[in-house]
């Protein structure tokens, strides 16, 4: 569910709520037979709910079970209430079960990578990004880290190698012959160069590049390296740079 879909449920279920207090409020007995008294409503009450699970089928098909206020004419322009709480009470449960998952599932949003032409490469970059947003939400900061390193590090390669003899002629190109060799420092520094990238992405790189290798369990120990939610923010901030100027 998206989040336009999670706030326009939400609306629903407040609306439906809302008439839900109103049959209560606003309901009344009258004489019914063998000396009962039955109680009910008026009929633009009941057209006014009929109207609105129109809106939310049409909306979230199948959600709700049909609704018939012709099933619970009382007599003329009366309605019998207890037929009509007992299905709010049941659509109202089914709505607060699916806003509660919907809050629970991570929002991420989708990132286009149409500037990478190697279509293998895009795909795996859409899929990484979705991970990283989702290990985000989850606190997993090392994945962040890890994860947004390998992308930034992938979208960076991705537009070098479209013009790789210009790149290793650049003043800040490293002496190794194969761009694909080049630590992600190199990447950054030579993008920035070429003017790929503007400067604020190797200004808040170096995270980046320090925890980079976490990947590998004895950096992390030998180097006595802690990180946390600062340095998976900065790194998904230096992806998010680096895309934002890469698509331009």
């Amino acid at each position: 569910m998206t989040e336009e879909e999670h706030r326009k449920l939400r609306g629903y279920y407040h609306s439906l709520r809302g008439l839900e207090r109103v049959f209560r409020e606003q309901s009344r007995l009258v004489p019914g037979p063998v000396g009962l008294t039955v109680t009910v409503i008026d009929q633009i009450s009941v057209r006014i709910l009929s109207a609105e699970i129109e809106r939310i089928e049409k909306d979230f098909p199948g959600l709700l079970a049909p609704f018939n206020a012709d099933t619970h004419i009382y007599r003329g322009r009366e309605f019998h209430v207890t037929g009509i709480l007992s299905y709010l009470a049941v659509a109202l449960g089914k709505m607060e079960i699916e806003t509660e998952g919907a809050e629970s599932a991570p929002v991420t949003q989708n990132r286009e990578f149409s500037f990478v032409t190697d279509t293998d490469l895009r795909r795996l970059l859409e899929r990484d990004y979705q991970e990283i947003q989702r290990a985000y939400i989850a606190k997993c900061w090392k994945s962040v880290i890890v994860l947004s390193g390998g992308a930034i590090e992938a979208m960076l390669l991705a537009r070098l190698q479209r013009h790789p003899n210009e790149v290793k002629s650049a003043k800040s190109a490293p002496t190794k012959p194969d761009v694909t060799k080049w630590d992600l420092s190199d990447l950054i520094n030579v993008c920035v160069d070429q003017k790929y990238i503007g400067q604020g992405a190797e200004k808040l790189s170096h995270p980046v590049r320090e925890y980079r290798n976490l990947i590998h369990p004895g950096n992390e120990i030998r180097n006595k390296l802690i990180f946390g939610a600062e340095e998976a923010k900065i790194a998904l901030e230096v992806l998010h740079i680096v895309h934002r100027d890469l698509s331009m």
